[in-house]
């Protein structure tokens, strides 16, 4: 079955083994609940964790894994990506996930400009990488994203003088 991101460990909290995450996902209560099963992405190696416990924290998610709650055997996974099974019951109509992304052809003011071959959370918002002619970081924010067809694998984008040479 499909992996999707579910967010960033950016972090340790204390030293019970808690992990600071930047969720990417709106199923925060369904992906984080106690028993769970979450991948981690230790450099190319999935581990699968089972989720202990998790709170809320000044905008982050606080996990604890089954049998990690020492900060000696979490803090290795600092800046390590979280990966849990595809669930598209999850999502509502017209809703996907931020992996379906990837692949997307870009395109500014009509002309193809790149595919999407990443999507860098950050806290403030998400950057999509557009690799083409040159490599492209576009803010995944309204001011730029005009329209998503994630089914036609599209994105259109306004991109202001700078962002982009065409040459």
């Amino acid at each position: 079955m499909e992996q999707v991101i579910i967010g960033k460990i950016v972090n340790t909290h204390g030293i019970k083994g808690e992990l600071k995450v930047k969720a990417s996902t709106d199923f925060i209560e369904e992906r984080f609940q106690k028993g769970q099963h979450i991948l981690i992405d230790d450099d190319g190696q999935m581990v699968d964790m089972v989720v202990l416990k998790h709170r809320f924290h000044k905008g982050h998610v606080l996990v604890t894994f089954d049998g990690y709650q020492d900060i000696n055997k979490v803090e290795k996974y600092k800046g390590c990506m979280l990966y849990a099974l595809k669930n598209s019951e999850l999502l509502d109509e017209g809703e996907y996930y931020i992996g379906d992304l990837i692949g997307c052809e870009v395109y500014n003011l009509g002309q193809l400009i790149g595919k999407v071959s990443d999507v860098q959370l950050y806290d403030h918002h998400d950057v999509l990488v557009v690799e083409g002619k040159q490599r492209v970081l576009i803010p995944y924010v309204d001011a730029f994203v005009e329209t998503e067809d994630i089914e036609n694998k599209r994105i259109d984008v306004h991109l202001i003088e700078g962002f982009y040479n065409e040459d």
